[in-house]
């Protein structure tokens, strides 16, 4: 009797140092994916960017305690860009913006959600101005292929041009809510997600 709940116990705690965000219901399943070919799958994430041609993009994914997750980094061509990375590290997946004509030095992140708008929310551009929260951090995939629609815009902040990236549509979204100025998401350092 004792022997099956130890068991459970231990996968679980495994399942909770691996960052699979996979659910402790999949790790036990008798039907579940070996734990290698779980590590193994990976989404290709088209992001949309039609007005920010040549802009570069990064994907990070951290949560603050295990290694820091990063593609690299990729121009917008035609208007969008596709990465492909670990399903597993889409969870608290964070944005980075590069565009050429920034020239501020804290980095752009997308914001996926604005405080008190819902997921599937339209977000104008004259709405996220007005927004002093938001999350940089998706809250991921199992899917093979996602396509995001992004914006980005050129807005003045302290004195200089710095870009404004968020998603037109509401996306789902992890902790925390950081704080950001008129709309803008920018920050010094990888943005740290709760996946807990």
């Amino acid at each position: 009797m004792l022997r099956p709940l130890i068991s459970a116990f231990v996968t679980a705690m495994l399942a909770g140092l691996l960052g699979l965000g996979l659910g402790v219901a999949a790790a036990t399943s008798a039907h579940a994916m070996p734990r290698d070919a779980a590590v193994d799958l990976e989404t290709d994430l088209t992001l949309l960017v039609p007005s920010c041609e040549d802009c570069v993009i990064t994907l990070f994914s951290w949560d603050g305690l295990t290694p820091i997750y990063s593609s690299a980094p990729e121009l917008v061509e035609d208007g969008s860009v596709t990465i492909t990375l670990p399903t597993a590290r889409t969870a608290g997946m964070s944005v980075q913006v590069d565009p050429t004509w920034a020239d501020s030095k804290a980095d752009t992140y997308i914001a996926w959600r604005y405080a008190d708008a819902e997921i599937g929310d339209s977000v104008t551009l004259a709405q996220a101005r007005t927004k002093s929260r938001a999350s940089g951090c998706w809250a991921g995939t199992v899917n093979e292929a996602v396509t995001l629609k992004i914006k980005v815009r050129r807005v003045e902040r302290n004195g200089r041009t710095v870009a404004m990236a968020w998603a037109p549509v509401t996306e789902s979204f992890v902790r925390p809510m950081e704080r950001v100025r008129s709309g803008v998401l920018v920050s010094g350092d990888v943005l740290a997600c709760d996946l807990s």
